[in-house]
Protein backbone atom coordinates (compact mmCIF):
# COMPACT_ATOMS: atom_id res chain seq x y z
CA UNK A 1 0.00 0.00 0.00
CA UNK A 2 0.93 3.88 -0.89
CA UNK A 3 2.25 5.77 1.98
CA UNK A 4 -0.64 8.52 2.00
CA UNK A 5 2.43 11.40 2.45
CA UNK A 6 2.99 10.81 -1.19
CA UNK A 7 -0.27 12.15 -1.97
CA UNK A 8 0.16 15.40 0.27
CA UNK A 9 1.66 18.84 -1.54
CA UNK A 10 4.96 19.81 -2.26
CA UNK A 11 6.22 22.86 -1.50
CA UNK A 12 8.47 24.59 -3.95
CA UNK A 13 10.21 27.89 -5.04
CA UNK A 14 8.33 28.78 -8.40
CA UNK A 15 10.27 31.34 -8.69
CA UNK A 16 13.37 29.05 -9.93
CA UNK A 17 10.98 26.74 -12.55
CA UNK A 18 11.01 26.91 -16.22
CA UNK A 19 7.80 28.76 -17.31
CA UNK A 20 5.71 25.07 -18.08
CA UNK A 21 6.41 23.99 -14.34
CA UNK A 22 6.06 27.31 -12.89
CA UNK A 23 2.64 27.12 -14.58
CA UNK A 24 1.89 24.10 -13.67
CA UNK A 25 3.24 24.49 -9.84
CA UNK A 26 0.32 27.92 -9.94
CA UNK A 27 -2.01 25.41 -11.31
CA UNK A 28 -0.93 22.87 -8.26
CA UNK A 29 -1.33 25.40 -5.74
CA UNK A 30 -4.62 27.40 -7.53
CA UNK A 31 -5.91 23.68 -7.26
CA UNK A 32 -4.99 22.86 -3.98
CA UNK A 33 -6.88 26.25 -2.46
CA UNK A 34 -9.93 25.31 -4.53
CA UNK A 35 -10.25 21.95 -3.04
CA UNK A 36 -9.96 23.62 0.16
CA UNK A 37 -12.88 25.75 -0.69
CA UNK A 38 -14.90 23.26 -2.24
CA UNK A 39 -14.48 20.72 1.01
CA UNK A 40 -15.26 23.64 3.23
CA UNK A 41 -18.48 24.45 1.75
CA UNK A 42 -19.97 21.14 3.12
CA UNK A 43 -20.89 21.14 7.10
CA UNK A 44 -19.16 17.53 7.92
CA UNK A 45 -16.86 15.69 6.09
CA UNK A 46 -16.83 11.20 6.08
CA UNK A 47 -13.27 11.43 4.60
CA UNK A 48 -11.09 9.02 6.71
CA UNK A 49 -8.24 10.85 6.39
CA UNK A 50 -9.03 14.12 5.26
CA UNK A 51 -5.56 15.13 4.41
CA UNK A 52 -5.14 12.76 2.07
CA UNK A 53 -8.70 13.10 0.64
CA UNK A 54 -7.88 16.84 -0.12
CA UNK A 55 -4.09 16.24 -1.22
CA UNK A 56 -6.61 13.20 -3.67
CA UNK A 57 -8.92 15.83 -4.59
CA UNK A 58 -6.30 18.46 -5.34
CA UNK A 59 -4.64 15.97 -7.68
CA UNK A 60 -7.44 15.74 -9.27
CA UNK A 61 -8.19 18.99 -9.96
CA UNK A 62 -4.62 20.22 -10.77
CA UNK A 63 -5.00 18.31 -14.14
CA UNK A 64 -7.19 20.88 -15.63
CA UNK A 65 -7.43 24.20 -16.33
CA UNK A 66 -7.93 26.74 -14.12
CA UNK A 67 -11.10 27.79 -15.68
CA UNK A 68 -12.11 23.69 -15.01
CA UNK A 69 -11.22 24.24 -11.86
CA UNK A 70 -13.04 27.52 -11.05
CA UNK A 71 -16.42 26.01 -12.36
CA UNK A 72 -16.31 22.91 -10.52
CA UNK A 73 -15.26 24.30 -6.92
CA UNK A 74 -17.44 27.25 -7.41
CA UNK A 75 -19.50 27.40 -4.23
CA UNK A 76 -22.70 29.00 -5.75
CA UNK A 77 -22.87 26.43 -9.69
CA UNK A 78 -20.48 24.20 -9.07
CA UNK A 79 -20.51 20.62 -6.83
CA UNK A 80 -21.29 22.41 -3.78
CA UNK A 81 -24.93 23.30 -4.65
CA UNK A 82 -24.83 19.78 -7.19
CA UNK A 83 -24.21 17.48 -4.69
CA UNK A 84 -25.98 17.36 -0.85
CA UNK A 85 -22.54 15.24 0.75
CA UNK A 86 -18.87 15.25 0.40
CA UNK A 87 -18.17 14.07 -3.13
CA UNK A 88 -15.89 11.13 -3.80
CA UNK A 89 -12.76 11.76 -6.05
CA UNK A 90 -14.31 9.99 -9.01
CA UNK A 91 -17.18 12.47 -8.80
CA UNK A 92 -14.73 15.65 -8.80
CA UNK A 93 -13.31 13.82 -11.70
CA UNK A 94 -16.65 13.38 -13.56
CA UNK A 95 -17.22 16.83 -12.84
CA UNK A 96 -14.31 18.10 -14.02
CA UNK A 97 -14.51 16.17 -17.39
CA UNK A 98 -18.33 17.10 -18.17
CA UNK A 99 -16.70 20.96 -17.75
CA UNK A 100 -13.79 20.52 -19.79
CA UNK A 101 -16.10 18.86 -22.63
CA UNK A 102 -17.43 22.19 -24.15
CA UNK A 103 -13.76 23.73 -23.85
CA UNK A 104 -12.56 20.89 -25.97
CA UNK A 105 -15.62 20.72 -28.17
CA UNK A 106 -14.63 24.70 -28.50
CA UNK A 107 -10.81 23.78 -29.40
CA UNK A 108 -12.06 21.70 -31.78
CA UNK A 109 -13.85 23.89 -33.56
CA UNK A 110 -11.68 26.62 -33.92
CA UNK A 111 -9.16 23.80 -35.61
CA UNK A 112 -11.27 23.32 -38.16
CA UNK A 113 -12.06 26.44 -38.87
CA UNK A 114 -8.55 27.29 -39.36
CA UNK A 115 -7.96 24.78 -41.33
CA UNK A 116 -10.91 25.28 -43.55
CA UNK A 117 -9.57 29.07 -43.98
CA UNK A 118 -6.35 27.71 -44.89
CA UNK A 119 -8.14 25.39 -47.46
CA UNK A 120 -10.22 28.69 -48.72
CA UNK A 121 -6.60 30.20 -48.80
CA UNK A 122 -5.25 27.95 -50.52
CA UNK A 123 -8.51 28.00 -53.07
CA UNK A 124 -8.45 31.36 -53.37
CA UNK A 125 -4.62 31.53 -54.57
CA UNK A 126 -4.84 28.40 -57.39
CA UNK A 127 -8.00 30.50 -58.64
CA UNK A 128 -5.92 33.44 -59.13
CA UNK A 129 -3.28 31.72 -61.26
CA UNK A 130 -5.93 30.40 -63.33
CA UNK A 131 -6.04 32.00 -66.90
CA UNK A 132 -8.90 33.95 -67.74
CA UNK A 133 -10.50 34.23 -70.74
CA UNK A 134 -8.91 36.94 -72.51
CA UNK A 135 -5.66 34.78 -71.75
CA UNK A 136 -6.86 32.25 -73.51
CA UNK A 137 -8.25 33.91 -76.27
CA UNK A 138 -5.11 36.17 -76.70
CA UNK A 139 -2.80 32.89 -76.40
CA UNK A 140 -4.66 30.73 -78.59
CA UNK A 141 -6.94 32.85 -80.67
CA UNK A 142 -10.54 33.43 -81.21
CA UNK A 143 -11.15 30.13 -81.72
CA UNK A 144 -9.04 28.71 -78.90
CA UNK A 145 -7.23 26.12 -81.81
CA UNK A 146 -10.95 24.61 -81.99
CA UNK A 147 -11.19 23.82 -86.25
CA UNK A 148 -7.91 24.71 -86.97
CA UNK A 149 -6.40 21.22 -86.78
CA UNK A 150 -9.42 19.96 -89.57
CA UNK A 151 -8.61 22.68 -91.23
CA UNK A 152 -5.24 21.68 -91.72
CA UNK A 153 -5.80 18.22 -92.15
CA UNK A 154 -8.27 19.25 -95.27
CA UNK A 155 -5.57 21.28 -97.04
CA UNK A 156 -3.01 19.07 -96.70
CA UNK A 157 -4.62 15.78 -97.89
CA UNK A 158 -4.95 15.06 -101.62
CA UNK A 159 -8.47 15.88 -103.14
CA UNK A 160 -10.22 12.27 -103.66
CA UNK A 161 -12.09 12.17 -106.91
Amino acid sequence: MEDPKSFKLLTISAEKLPASMARQAETDQYAADRARLLLGCYRTGDANDPETYVAAVTAVLARYPMEVITAVTHPTTGLPVQKQWLPSVLEVREACERELLPLKNAAEREKRIAEQLAERAKLDEMQAKRPTYDDLKAKYGPTFGIGVVEEAKRKSSPASI
